[in-house]
């Protein structure tokens, strides 16, 4: 090898080292580097998911470290019907849309804050490792909750493993997309993705007011399932109350024989003076209003929505101890065969204003019965969370709150519609107030003293000189027989009148004197005479100015008949107060249209036809209001079955001890603190005014 080869064997060697130590030194791209994740600071973590509403449905899986299993929690949508189910808890109804939106935004728009790792080894200590059945074990900790989103293809939209809080930076979290082994810091409110099945449901289970609640029903007995299957029952009462306003009240009280169980309820006397616990009833109707649940399972197929089971599920023995391990006893009850369900607590029924009636069967307490097969395998009895109890609920309608309305008879002949006008005449006149009622009459004075008798005498005398004083002063009415004889003169004398009147022409016109005096006096006829002071009337003080200036007719006359004899003043007042021929006519005019016309044949027909058609259509108006509102209770009952037919509910206990009363809790404790007087205004404080000896002020 010459130096030449040499030389060239020297450079390329050297040409390479330098070329591999610039590649070793070379500094890295983002995406190589340790840091090369940063590049995602800022940006959305899942950019494809813009729109909230196209999530279907929601997948959370949490780890239990102390049993070491997962727990599935998921919400789906129908595709079909669009109402939105709980898988998890055997598909019942989820009250979703709004919970379902409010956690799909928590992931739309959510961005990078920071990626702190991408070292699998710190997915522990940040709460990020994927919950995996076949990686973990009991005990394991730092597992984080999967949560997915789907669309109605089921379609990932996103998922992401939600890990612990990051230490002093309140409201940021650590996370993880599944699969990958970068940690990134997000700013998330995570309240929207619960577990907790009360978040996800409408609690409220009956859907009713405690006002509207007019009857309850207490049937307290126990039965539970004995030895070689045989139902053993111990009834103790049974109760009715009703509402009265917002007062309770005792309709029925029943009580069983203990040495004769299959005895009729006899009915108990309420000792005089004994009430109702209305506390516990306020508690009770409380209850029923805000009655709420914290956990389902599924009934067995064969039980309907009233409770009843078909013939077949009597052969079915798996099912018959699913329900009794939860306090349902299968019973055949029915006339038919039927079997209904007694229950280990008694029952409980509440009916409404609108005629709905509820039935709730209590049962064991939650957690004691054997987990059946049928149960989803992630579900277990410890999840009812403490002490609660089994429920049952059923609905129907209560057809005494519809009873038939009261119809009117239709006449169908003019006889019948006479009657119906006679009867309704009487009707009017026994509820028409009465426009004269007789004054009550005094009672008669107590006999007078010695000592005020002469007073009295006094005051009698001086009574009967005044009245004598009147009477004398009072011009003599004429008898009926004089005014009688005067009536056909003066008749004569206004005929002449008035023929005079007309022949010459001319009109009569009082005098301003005798207007005013017309206007300012009435006479009226009859015993005695009446003068009444109308508008017209001056006062007092300026009619007597007139009566010295300008004497008026009637003074007139009596001036000019002074020297007349008596009984010819007596003609003459006779002959002024004699009724004249028209106020007669007028008189008859008036009683004849006050008297009805009797009606044609034609003319009865064609009321009978109107009265008819009237009677008909407000007959017609109150059977369709009766048969709207029974409508409305059979729709409103319907829906309600729908709900509860295929599920057991888990109640809390506290809620089940207010809707149950016992016997002894039914009426007031003789014990018990009196209730306090009601204050009465009229009375004043009670004991008096303060500052007062006891008694005084009032």
């Amino acid at each position: 090898m010459n130096e030449t080869n040499k030389t060239g064997i020297f450079w390329g060697v050297a040409l390479a080292t330098a070329l591999i130590a610039a590649i070793v030194v070379w500094p890295k791209t983002n995406d190589e580097s340790e840091d090369g994740y940063g590049r995602f600071v800022g940006e959305f973590l899942f950019p494809e998911f813009k729109d909230a509403l196209a999530a279907s449905s929601l997948k959370i899986v949490t780890f239990n470290e102390t049993l070491g299993e997962l727990k599935n929690f998921e919400v789906r949508k129908d595709s079909d019907t669009g109402v939105w189910t709980i898988p998890s808890k055997g598909g019942y109804p989820a009250d979703a849309v709004e919970q379902m939106k409010d956690a799909a935004n928590a992931f739309v728009g959510l961005k990078v804050l920071d990626v702190p790792t991408d070292n699998p080894e710190d997915h522990s200590g940040m709460g990020v490792v994927e919950p995996k059945l076949e990686t973990l074990d009991v005990g394991d900790e730092g597992v984080g909750r999967l949560v997915t989103f789907k669309d109605q293809s089921q379609q990932a939209l996103a998922s992401l493993i939600i890990g612990g809080e990051v230490k002093g930076q309140e409201g940021q979290i650590y996370v993880r997309k599944p699969g990958q082994d970068p940690v990134y810091v997000v700013a998330l409110d995570d309240q929207p993705l619960t577990t907790d099945f009360e978040d996800w449901i409408e609690e409220d289970l009956l859907q009713l007011s405690s006002i509207d609640v007019e009857n309850v029903e207490i049937n307290d007995y126990s039965a539970n399932l004995g030895l070689q299957g045989r139902v053993e029952i111990d009834q103790n009462y049974v109760v009715e109350l009703e509402k009265d306003g917002t007062t309770w009240k005792l309709a029925s009280l029943k009580e069983y024989d203990k040495t004769n169980p299959r005895a009729e309820p006899s009915e108990v006397e309420i000792e005089d003076g004994k009430s109702l616990n209305g506390q516990k009833m306020t508690d009770l109707a409380n209850a029923l209003d805000d009655l709420r649940f914290v956990d389902v399972n599924r009934k067995p197929e064969g039980i309907s929505a009233n409770l009843k089971a078909d013939k077949d599920f009597a052969s079915d023995n798996d099912s018959a101890l699913q329900l009794a391990a939860r306090g349902f006893i299968p019973v055949p009850l029915g006339e038919n065969g039927e079997i209904e369900i007694l229950s280990a607590n008694g029952e409980l029924t509440a009916t409404t204003k609108d005629g709905v009636k509820y039935i709730l069967r209590f049962g064991n307490i939650s957690g004691t019965a054997e987990k059946s097969d049928g149960d989803d395998e992630d579900e277990s009895e410890s999840d009812a969370g403490g002490v609660n109890r089994y429920l049952m609920v059923t609905t129907e309608v209560d057809d005494s709150k519809f009873p038939p309305p009261d119809l009117k008879p239709i006449p169908q002949t003019i006889e019948e519609l006479d009657a119906l006008d006679r009867a309704e005449a009487e009707a009017a006149a026994a509820n028409a107030p009465e426009l004269n009622p007789t004054p009550a009459q005094p009672d008669p004075p107590a006999p007078a003293t010695d000592a005020n008798a002469t007073t009295e005498d006094n005051e009698t005398e001086t009574s009967e000189a005044d009245m004598t004083e009147a009477e004398a002063d009072t011009p003599e009415s004429p008898t009926d027989e004089e005014a009688t004889a005067a009536a056909p003169e003066a008749e004569m004398a206004e005929e002449d009148s008035a023929a005079d009147n007309s022949a010459s022409g001319e009109s009569t016109i009082e005098s301003p004197t005798e207007t005013a005096d017309d206007a300012g006096e009435t006479e009226v006829s009859g015993e005695g005479e009446s003068t009444v002071t109308g508008e017209g009337q001056e006062p007092q003080a300026d009619a007597a100015d007139d009566q010295t200036e300008t004497p008026s007719g009637e003074d007139a006359a009596n001036e000019a008949d002074t020297d007349q004899p008596a009984e010819d003043k007596t003609a003459a007042k006779s002959d002024a107060e004699a009724p004249t021929a028209s106020d007669s006519e007028s008189e008859q005019s008036a009683a004849m249209a006050e008297q009805p016309v009797a009606e044609t044949e034609e003319e009865k027909l064609e009321r009978l036809a109107a009265v008819q058609e009237k009677i008909t259509k407000e007959n017609e108006r109150k059977l369709e209001e009766r048969k709207e509102k029974l409508q409305q209770a059979q729709l409103q009952s319907k829906t309600l079955n729908e709900r509860f037919a295929d599920w057991y509910y888990v109640i809390p206990e506290a809620t089940y001890s207010k809707l149950r009363i016992s016997r002894e809790e039914l009426f007031e404790s003789e014990d018990a603190a009196p209730a306090a007087p009601s204050f009465n205004p009229a009375a004043g404080p009670p004991g008096g005014f303060q500052g007062f000896p006891p008694g005084l002020g009032n």
